[in-house]
Order: structure tokens, then C-alpha cells, then sequence
């Protein structure tokens, strides 16, 4: 997920879940009552969509989650983004930073421990191609080609 920004009262976000077949499966924005709304940036004047109501954007996320392993860049935070129904029907959350953590270590792939990992760092140190754009979609197809690397 990505933030666009904040409409004053609700910080929009961009969502984007990808299948274990790399097919993308849901991009969409949507409002969320997350309470750090008001440290984002105010929206762009020319947002080409309607974010989705946090209602409508929960029952769809919970028909999307439920069941599902769910794998995330920072599990706690993107978890935490999401509505609550929608995590609890996930059969489980993982965590690709935290894996690639333990896998680099195995396979012998210098990490500084000072140094914090963003998602572009550990495709890099992997050898994957960086995405060129902070699009949703993008990054999480990147999680899945991190996460099939991983199971490699």
C-alpha cells in the first residue's frame, strides 16, 4: 500500500494485493480512519479517482482476506492498515521484511545492522529488478518476486 495523502479527515491510501500466480487482484484507494491522517500530506487536487468509503473498502477486504496468507513489507504496519475483520478471516500475516532478514543471513548477504531495509535495499541485495514507481501494484508484485526468492 502507498499513501496519496490526506483529505483532512481521512488519510487515502492506495491497496494493492497480488496473487501467488503474480496476477494483481485489487488495486483500489480507500479512506481510512487511520489515526495518522493528519501528519500526510493533503491529497492532490487532481486524484483521477473516488477513494472507497471504509466500509465498503472493509467488507471487500474481507472477502479478499479470508482465508488468505497475507505477505507484507513490515506485516505490523501494513496489517495495521488494513480493517480489522479483514486480518482477523487471513489465515496469517507474514512478514517479508523479517524473513529476508533471516534468508540473507543463511545465504551470506551482508546486512549492516544499523542500516534499516526498504523493500528496494532487500531487491537489490537479491538481485530482483527495483520497481520506477511507488505504485501499490507494483510493489506488492515486488514482494511476490522477493518472497519467491526467499522460498528458492
Amino acid at each position: 500500500m502507498r499513501s496519496l495523502g490526506s483529505d483532512g479527515a481521512h488519510h487515502i491510501l492506495q491497496y494493492a494485493f497480488v496473487d501467488d500466480r503474480g496476477t494483481v487482484v485489487l488495486s483500489a484507494c480507500a479512506r481510512s480512519t487511520s489515526p495518522v491522517a493528519m501528519l500526510a500530506p493533503p491529497l492532490p487536487e487532481d486524484l483521477a479517482v473516488q477513494p472507497l468509503d471504509p466500509e465498503a473498502f472493509e467488507y471487500l477486504m474481507t472477502r479478499l482476506c479470508g482465508g488468505a496468507t497475507l505477505v507484507a513489507y513490515h506485516r505490523v504496519l501494513q496489517g495495521g492498515l488494513l480493517p480489522y475483520e479483514a486480518v482477523a478471516s487471513a489465515v496469517s500475516v507474514e512478514c517479508a521484511w523479517r524473513r529476508f532478514q533471516q534468508v540473507a543471513r543463511r545465504r551470506g548477504i551482508r546486512l549492516s545492522r544499523g542500516e534499516p531495509l526498504a523493500l528496494n535495499d532487500c531487491l537489490e541485495k537479491a538481485g530482483l529488478p527495483v520497481p520506477d514507481s511507488e505504485d501499490a501494484a507494483m510493489r506488492a508484485l515486488s514482494i511476490r518476486a522477493l518472497w519467491r526468492w526467499m522460498e528458492g
